[in-house]
């Protein structure tokens, strides 16, 4: 992708789908906007997982930074001793690297450091931005740019020369941008000043947000670590000023319920309780029945790759008891209870975690308790589930296990599932997991850095899987990053899967509709490709694959609604109707496709206002060329009069009235 399309932030009642219609996503979840159709996701909750879904959600890492986002950063913000040496540089040089480890204030450092030397707009660039893409990107004057946790992606260590070029295409802009990285990563060169970024305490940044609050101060320092993230102790603060009890605002970092499932842990629970757990970690929310079937399975597999010892039976011993199991599990030092829920009009009783905080720490525990040959099991175990189908609560399991031990879900899970070793179910799933850690902000950047190596250097199997995953969540997080990737996945596609692509391309405008400004970024794509074919005319092939994915952004479905896709941006964004325009304009101008073009086109316009309709028609009007307008209404009314259509007829005939509208204007054509 040019640098021109990373820019290109600047730039209610549905219709019936068509039974010939695909749906927007091959993955089956209807929860999350990218989630289309069913997976086994019973109870199902979605924002922040590790609050129940009642976190904040991080928003995306790329693009114009919402000006409100920045005041918010800074409102309380309080800057370390580094940060006027920092700034300095930045100043002299529109270049500054800083590094320190995660959660030190990098990113709001970054934000303040940019804000005290321009006013104008500020740009979150991808981190796995190369140098040298890096160095030859449009830089705006005036704009402020910020790279979080950089990406080495260079193959050898960065070269001074690399730097020089970036340090130089700033300033040469008049621009400023600051770079993070974290603290194990090296100097990055002597021609860029690289500043180490000194965490403030505790203390020093609650009383910067509490004021005078002297003894809530006191009591928040006491129980908060010094390596809590400068955004953990801003929301206690913000959840404290808004009126809460201390102990309320701490419950969303999961102080209690950590030290809760570690003093379960201590008690050493017997191999039941121990499978019982694991269990519910990856199958929260169900029935007990299912969850004792899904424990079952659990048992049969640890029992062969981690049998008991045998034990010699002892003489006059005890009748067995039978097993109180479900009761067992409420008792008061459980970490389980229940909960009833209304499915289908019936009301049944589900298994989740007393605490919602304890799913992800008793992931935590298990992983640095447990040994191999019990992860072996599990891995067994899941597999057997995500043979059944793809499975929401065993992919939120995963991601959640992501943020204590990713490589162990990388290596086990997401490698040979992308690489097709349990079909679609595997792959759908291992694109449920990537979604949903990009709801974490150490695991998004994990995420990415997977899906990116399978799209640039993974089997055919991989590249497919990649699209799915990037046709998602990783998209609402990464729209540049996602964007490029598909597009490139497309433009190398063998013809056999180009079909795969091109819909995974379409899927992932369905999902960018629905974020602010992140469609335009898919239109914008299609609107150069289309421009640089009035330079340089491609072959035949390339012209009919850009066609084609045209027709599939015109023509997907998407959303809560299952709405066309396109119908939601043109109602969110008439400011962009000539991008709308000119990719509508260019299937209706193949002829090969135009009978679909209409079709599309009059499908959309049925779910238009009146207002909407006329300034659509005055846009295509202008992306038409003269000669070709007459053809088009012929081509509309006769698409009209075959479908017999009556009820939307007045608003293409406001559509038809601004293409007349705009010929009258021309003149008759010569």
């Amino acid at each position: 992708m040019t640098a021109a399309a990373e820019n290109e932030d600047k730039p209610g009642d549905d219709g019936q789908a068509d039974e010939n219609e695909r749906p927007a996503a091959a993955v089956k979840v209807d929860v999350l906007n990218v989630f289309h159709e069913r997976v086994h996701a019973p109870n199902g909750v979605f924002g922040s997982m590790d609050s129940d879904g009642h976190g904040r959600w991080v928003g995306r890492d790329e693009g114009k930074i919402d000006p409100r986002d920045v005041r918010q950063a800074l409102e309380h913000y309080v800057a370390p001793p580094c940060q006027a040496t920092a700034e300095k540089s930045l100043l002299a040089d529109h270049v500054v690297v800083i590094s320190g480890v995660r959660g030190s204030g990098k990113r709001a450092g970054a934000l303040s450091m940019l804000r005290a030397l321009t006013d104008g707009p500020l740009v979150a660039l991808t981190p796995f931005l190369p140098l040298n893409e890096l160095a030859m990107r449009t830089y705006e004057t005036g704009h402020g740019y910020v790279m979080t946790d950089q990406a080495d992606t260079a193959k050898k260590a960065d070269t001074d020369f690399a730097w020089v070029a970036v340090r130089e295409a700033v300033r040469e802009a008049g621009a400023f941008l600051v770079v993070t990285r974290t603290a194990s990563v090296s100097e990055v060169s002597g021609s860029v000043k690289h500043v180490f970024w000194e965490r403030l305490s505790v203390e020093t940044v609650l009383r910067a947000h509490l004021g005078g609050d002297a003894g809530v101060v006191r009591e928040l320092v006491k129980v908060l670590p010094e390596d809590r993230a400068m955004s953990d102790l801003a929301e206690v603060a913000a959840r404290v000023k808004a009126g809460e009890s201390v102990q309320e605002a701490l419950r969303h970092l999961d102080i209690a319920s950590a030290q809760t499932t570690w003093e379960w842990f201590e008690q050493l629970p017997a191999r039941k309780e121990i499978v019982e757990i694991a269990t519910l970690a990856f199958v929260t929310g169900v029935s007990e029945r299912e969850f004792e079937a899904r424990l079952a399975m659990l048992e049969k597999r640890l029992d062969a790759l981690l049998p008991l010892p045998e034990q010699e039976p002892v003489e006059g011993g005890t009748e067995p008891v039978l097993d109180q199991s479900r009761a067992r599990r409420l008792r008061q030092s459980s970490l389980m209870t229940t909960k009833k829920l209304i499915r289908d009009h019936t009301s049944i009783r589900v298994l989740t975690f007393k605490d919602p905080g304890c799913r992800v720490r008793v992931l935590a525990e298990l992983n640095e308790r447990m040994p191999t040959p019990f992860w072996d099991a599990v891995n067994v175990w899941i597999n057997d589930i995500v043979e059944e189908g793809a499975d929401f609560e065993v992919a939120r399991g995963l991601a959640l296990l992501a943020e204590t031990d990713a490589v162990e879900v990388e290596q086990s899970y997401l490698e040979p599932w992308s690489r097709g070793e349990l079909g679609d179910e595997g792959r759908d799933t291992a694109a449920l997991v990537l979604w949903l850690m990009c709801f974490n902000e150490d695991t998004a950047l994990v995420a990415l850095r997977v899906v990116r190596g399978w799209a640039m250097f993974g089997s055919r199997v991989q590249r497919r899987t990649a699209a799915v995953a990037l046709s998602g969540e990783l998209a609402a997080r990464f729209p540049t990053e996602a964007v490029r990737r598909i597009w490139k996945l497309l433009e190398q596609s063998p013809d056999a899967e180009t079909e795969a692509y091109v819909q995974a391309f379409a899927k992932m405008f369905a999902t960018l509709v629905h974020e602010p400004h992140h469609g335009a970024i898919v239109l914008g794509l299609l609107v150069r490709v289309l421009d640089d074919f009035e330079v340089r005319p491609p072959q035949l092939r390339k012209r009919e694959l850009v066609t084609r994915a045209i027709l599939a952004v015109l023509t997907v479905r998407g959303g809560p609604q299952y709405q066309l896709a396109i119908h939601h941006f043109i109602r969110n964004r008439p400011d962009r109707l000539d991008l709308v325009a000119r990719v509508w304009a260019a299937v209706l101008l193949s002829r090969p496709h135009r009978r679909d073009a209409v079709r599309a086109l009059l499908r959309s316009v049925d779910l238009l206002r009146p207002e909407e309709a006329r300034e659509l028609g005055q846009a295509l009007a202008d992306a038409v060329p003269a000669a070709e307008l007459v053809p088009l209404r012929e081509s509309l009314g006769v698409v009209r009069q075959r479908n017999k259509r009556s009820d939307q007829d007045a608003l293409i005939d406001v559509l038809l009235e601004s293409l007349q509208n705009r010929r009258n204007t021309e003149g008759p054509t010569p």
